[in-house]
């Protein structure tokens, strides 16, 4: 299934499609109608993001005192590339991807990399109520920038909104091993029981989910980037976060024109929209690090330089030696004592001289000042690391 002329149809036999590597190490095969140097584009600005979450899922998966299935949720999956990266470093994978014509290329990906078992591609949107809504911009650069509408009722790209915490059971996604089926089409194609339940909710005659159909298990790996919806995004994984349950978390974040489009009010005034998404940022922030137990880190992106210099600028001073003040670097290790799986991640990491990627920790009496400055500051990526989570993780955190 693929868009052509703002429609959806079914691909034909003759039709050209493109199916490149990823430099990604492990690497992966994609798919995509003509934009593969988009995302290869997409894979380079985002390159420490993906070398974190590989690190993330290597300790998790080499932990012996791993009791449950090592799990990646992908809040936005866009193309598939984090969910390719994520399964074929040994994640059982949720991805979250509205647009039709976009499962149709991840489940290409994954038949190409051979991921079928340990992936799963949801046909929801992520928000933090239940409606049924229409999307736009789906048909620029092959869906990348498609976003949910509030003003738009009658697009070709209508989709389902649930929240993180009603993620479906492990056992209806991978009870059967043998089940090869990535793409999940309709709420049907889960269970019946989930599907009777989403659907009440979503009619208003059941306020939330029954806790024995939804997802309460550790996942060691979220990433959420929803077009500006990050923050609803967030509060919809309350119960996940309140749990314990994320042990890492990554999102792209601001700046806040982004978040322009979650005000259903037409008449607001770009003033008074900024004023109620900056404050909303500022109450998910501190819950993030006073209720559910998490630190928060900077991640580089286009308003990296900047953020350095804002907080030199306030005195932040994290080495009481001479020369860097704020940056610290992230470092690989043999945690384990084991030997190394001398796969594609360890020789990067050995070029790279064990650099995991930079970061700067953005604490909690920090929070509200950054979020006043963020739309000068320019786009970032927050990390959400538990406190209690595993050590090994972040035990090499040098400035």
């Amino acid at each position: 299934m693929h868009l052509q002329n703002n429609e959806l149809k079914y691909a034909e036999g003759l039709e050209f499609w493109q199916f490149g590597v990823i430099n990604s190490k492990p690497d992966v095969f994609i798919a995509s109608e003509g934009h593969l140097a988009d995302i290869v584009n997409h894979f380079n600005r985002e390159h420490r993001i993906y070398t974190l979450m590989k690190w993330i899922l290597r300790v998790h998966r080499r932990d012996p005192g791993r009791k449950a299935p090592l799990m990646m949720v992908d809040a936005g999956s866009n193309h598939g590339l984090f969910s390719m990266v994520a399964s074929v470093s040994g994640a059982h994978t949720i991805a979250f991807e509205p647009q039709t014509n976009l499962r149709s290329v991840i489940g290409l990906g994954a038949r190409l990399n051979q991921v079928s078992s340990r992936l799963r591609v949801l046909p929801f949107a992520v928000l933090d109520k239940y409606r049924k809504l229409s999307m736009s911009n789906y048909n620029v650069n092959d869906g990348g920038i498609g976003f949910l509408d509030y003003a738009a009722k009658d697009t070709i790209m209508q989709t389902q909104t649930i929240g993180l915490d009603d993620l479906p059971a492990f056992n209806m996604l991978f009870g059967d091993e043998h089940n090869e089926k990535t793409l999940i089409n309709k709420p049907q194609d889960i269970n019946a029981k989930y599907a009777a339940a989403l659907d009440a909710c979503t009619n208003g005659k059941a306020a939330k989910m029954d806790e024995s159909l939804v997802l309460r298990q550790p996942i060691h790996f979220l990433k959420i980037d929803v077009e500006g919806f990050e923050l609803q995004a967030l509060e919809s994984a309350a119960k996940l976060f309140e749990a314990g349950l994320v042990e890492h978390s990554v999102l792209e974040f601001g700046p806040p024109h982004r978040w322009d489009v979650t005000i259903e009010n037409p008449a607001a005034s770009v003033e008074e929209i900024r004023k109620v998404t900056i404050a909303h940022s500022k109450k998910v922030l501190h819950r993030v690090t006073n209720e559910w137990n998490m630190d928060i880190y900077l991640l580089p992106a286009i308003g990296w330089e900047k953020t350095v210099q804002w907080m030199l600028d306030r005195g932040v001073n994290y080495n009481k030696k001479e020369g860097n003040r704020v940056v610290h670097h992230l470092k690989s290790w043999d945690f384990d004592g084991k030997p190394e799986d001398k796969d594609e991640f360890e020789i990067e990491l050995e070029h790279k001289e064990r650099l995991v990627t930079e970061v700067i920790p953005l604490p909690d009496e920090l929070i509200d000042d950054y979020m006043d400055d963020l739309q000068d500051i320019g786009e970032m990526y927050l990390w959400f690391a538990k406190r209690d989570g595993n050590p090994a993780v972040l035990s090499k955190l040098e400035i």
